[in-house]
């Protein structure tokens, strides 16, 4: 209910929640839908029945389903996007950065499959996020490789190192044993798996 303030409008606070459930709701069985299915062949009317709602509810949200998959995309991206604003004081650091950033994202199975498919997806001509896998890993280049660098320089890593080449095997491993875990979850423990690799190439890289 809206109701009077000294002039200003204010909306009750359990609209507000519902409103933030009601949408979250949506996001969640636009993951698993897009996930399964891939953004042309997945429906509003399959997302807004796994979400509890009618299809006027999802689109009072989203107006067109591509806003709808670039808000889950947007979803997907959050797990990461901290790792981007932080100032890495070693080499070490950002390697713990990204094994956390990986076990934060596998809390959510079904936004990991989303992933897996975002991969294929990107290099599809006319798809709501061609190109947006280069641009994520150059923006990855851009900002790991400098903390690789100064790794190099302080001594942390071996002088003859590539800082590049470590960076983009660090991101290759997650992509690698992310994909293995979809495919075979049962078998593989993703989290368990990337910290272990992970460990070994910072072995590999580091100072004897």
């Amino acid at each position: 209910m809206a109701a009077q303030d000294g002039g200003a409008i204010v909306i009750d606070d359990k609209r507000i929640v519902r409103g933030d459930t009601r949408r979250a709701a949506i996001l969640a069985a636009a993951t698993r839908e897009f996930g399964r299915k891939g953004f042309e062949k997945a429906r509003i009317a399959d997302i807004a029945r796994e979400a509890g709602v009618t299809d006027a509810g999802v689109l009072h949200h989203f107006p067109r389903k591509r806003d709808l998959f670039i808000a889950v995309v947007e979803l997907r991206e959050d797990v990461y996007r901290g790792l981007h604003g932080r100032g890495f004081a070693s080499v070490r650091e950002l390697f713990d950065g990204l094994i956390g950033a990986v076990r934060l994202a596998a809390e959510d199975p079904d936004l990991v499959r989303f992933r897996r498919m975002l991969t294929g997806a990107a290099s599809i001509e006319g798809h709501p996020i061609e190109g947006r896998h280069r641009e994520n890993l150059e923006r990855a280049l851009d900002l790991f490789v400098p903390v690789v660098r100064r790794g190099v320089e302080s001594g942390e890593l071996a002088a003859d190192t590539d800082p590049e080449q470590i960076v983009l095997e660090l991101l290759a491993l997650n992509e690698g044993i992310r994909d293995q875990w979809v495919t075979l979850p049962e078998r593989v423990d993703y989290v368990g798996v990337f910290t272990a690799a992970v460990d070994g190439l910072y072995r590999r890289a580091a100072a004897s």
